[in-house]
């Protein structure tokens, strides 16, 4: 069976690659860096045995969910967990920040996860046992006045 995770190079991304890869799962790694990603499903393959496969890709380009289910179709027939957890966070007063940054904010962090779970559904229902994770943040439950639309953005997760 097959896991893709999302914002998959570094972080809470990484560590759940490598804990997917510890409990038997191929592992489909989604991310911008490819030399992290590379290093990681080498990893995967050195430390777990199991077969990574990596797509570099800014994924709050236009057209990355389709980009990636596609991808996802095209590597196996056996997908069983979505992990998105790729997103990042703007700091600052919300009339100082750039607008276009924020809008790509809340594309990878809202808009993505959406379109991609909605891809991937059907893959996800011929499995026996299938997941989906969306990684979401403490600031999901809390005002953060210079967090404001990241904060807003996971608790959409």
């Amino acid at each position: 069976m097959y896991a893709l995770v999302t914002g998959a190079s570094r972080g809470i991304g990484r560590a759940i690659s490598l804990l997917l890869a510890q409990r038997g799962y191929d592992l489909l790694l989604v991310a911008r860096s490819e030399d992290q990603l590379q290093a990681l499903a080498q990893e995967i393959g050195q430390k777990h045995q199991r077969q990574a496969r990596v797509l570099a890709l800014d994924l709050a380009a236009p057209g990355a969910a389709e980009a990636v289910a596609a991808w996802t179709t095209q590597q196996t027939d056996q997908l069983a967990v979505l992990v998105n957890n790729a997103g990042y966070g703007l700091w600052g007063r919300f009339e100082q920040l750039n607008l276009a940054e924020q809008q790509n904010m809340l594309q990878l962090n809202m808009h993505l996860p959406v379109a991609l779970t909605h891809a991937l559904l059907p893959a996800l229902h011929r499995a026996p046992k299938a997941y989906v994770l969306n990684v979401a943040s403490t600031a999901a439950y809390q005002a953060v006045p210079s967090l404001s639309l990241y904060a807003a953005s996971k608790a959409f997760c």
